[in-house]
């Protein structure tokens, strides 16, 4: 089962990753709405920032595993050992469902370059400030699956990409597209909520 989108074709494992990144930048999206509420626009500036850049990096980026780890152990630091528990199965399905796609092949003599590592670190930092936020309270365990979902969807989708045998332009566009179009229904969402929320001033 396939999508296709005039003579772009994307498989169903590919097309559950992308929503995995979907759900992490319509969150993010959300709560840049609310900090752009109170004028934190420091911050703000920084979210957007990180945004861009885990966009950019997560294709390059040899981290997906190191930043699933570090979403399981903010999972079990902020919630407790059941909660990440489910945050590890649910990025386990994840990867399982995903893994057919990725053609692994180890290369223990390959030295890192300084934008693989760059784009490593905002791999892990992106999974890590997503999970944090996502997992505000009031949390359950659908929050804790999210979570999952999100860490094992930044584990595959790069080289689920990389994989599709697509130009790099084509596949950072698609991983744009998606990134952004996610992040503002968030802010939008969001803002309509602030709206219809906003109590009634009596004149």
């Amino acid at each position: 089962m396939a999508l296709k989108i005039g003579k772009l074709e994307l498989g169903y494992r590919l097309l559950i990753s992308l929503t995995g990144i979907a759900i992490a930048y319509g969150w993010l999206g959300a709560y840049l709405c609310s900090l752009l509420r109170y004028g934190n626009y420091l911050n703000s500036g920084l979210i957007f920032g990180l945004a861009v850049g885990a966009a950019v990096a997560i294709p390059a980026s040899l981290g997906g595993l190191l930043a699933a780890i570090a979403a399981i152990a903010i999972v079990y630091w902020k919630a407790q050992l059941t909660a990440s528990i489910i945050t590890a199965i649910a990025c386990l399905i994840i990867y399982v469902i995903g893994f057919q796609d990725v053609r692994y092949e180890p290369e223990t003599d390959k030295k890192l370059s300084i934008l693989e590592i760059i784009a490593t670190l905002i791999t892990i930092t992106f999974t890590a400030i997503v999970s944090f936020l996502v997992l505000q309270p009031p949390s359950s365990w659908l929050t804790y699956a999210a979570i999952g979902a999100i860490a094992g969807s930044i584990t595959l989708v790069g080289k689920q990409l990389l994989y599709t045998d697509l130009p790099k332009k084509t596949i950072w566009g698609l991983l744009g597209i998606v990134a952004f179009s996610s992040l503002a229904i968030g802010l939008a969402v969001r803002a309509i909520l602030y709206l219809v929320t906003r109590p009634t001033e009596l004149f």
